[in-house]
């Protein structure tokens, strides 16, 4: 349906935002809403999630977590609320690694996340093409600033941490040096 939706922020609520576009005002789950502020100019990518009399949009800061999105709802008894909520940006690397480590625990902190769901996240998530997110979705600049990083001595690991935190419309010198310089942090 819609890919992704650019506009203004005209309101934040516990857990959407409206986005303001051409007048249009695009009602949309979001997990941590409050990253964001009034009239503040976003673009979120979307998943329009259909199931009987429910009918909702859900936002996502880039490709990777929408991706990571539609692989949990795909899980038995995996919802879009209890999705959205293992989607928060700043869980994400945690997230994958527990997945990787087999850490239930990790994942039970979660509200809606019980023991058998969190199980099921691993077992599904675990064998799949999961772990192969970064290759197949960074963009091309991505992709060169972390080629860049690993020829300069950089794990994999280290630069997943710092890879969604980086703005990626600038030139790539720019966000190389922005990338060491989060990476000496």
């Amino acid at each position: 349906m819609y890919f992704y939706i650019k506009g203004k922020v005209t309101s934040i609520q516990n857990d959407s935002v409206v986005l303001d576009n051409n007048g249009i005002g695009y009602h949309i789950g979001f997990s941590n809403p409050y990253v964001f502020s009034i009239n503040q100019e976003v673009k979120l990518f979307t998943y329009f999630y259909i199931k009987e009399n429910i009918h909702f949009l859900y936002g996502f800061l880039n490709t990777q977590i929408l991706f990571f999105f539609k692989k949990l709802i795909a899980i038995p008894g995996i919802g879009p609320k209890s999705a959205i909520l293992l989607t928060n940006q700043d869980f994400f690397q945690e997230i994958q690694k527990a997945i990787s480590e087999n850490n239930v625990s990790y994942l039970l902190k979660f509200p809606g996340i019980g023991q058998k769901t969190a199980q099921q996240i691993i077992f599904h998530l675990q064998n799949n093409d999961f772990f192969q997110i970064n290759k197949i979705l960074l963009n091309p600049k991505q992709r060169d600033v972390k080629e860049v990083l690993i020829n300069l001595g950089f794990k994999n690991k280290e630069i997943d941490k710092v890879i969604n935190k980086l703005d990626f419309n600038k030139e790539i010198e720019i966000i190389v040096k922005e990338a060491l310089s989060l990476m000496m942090k």
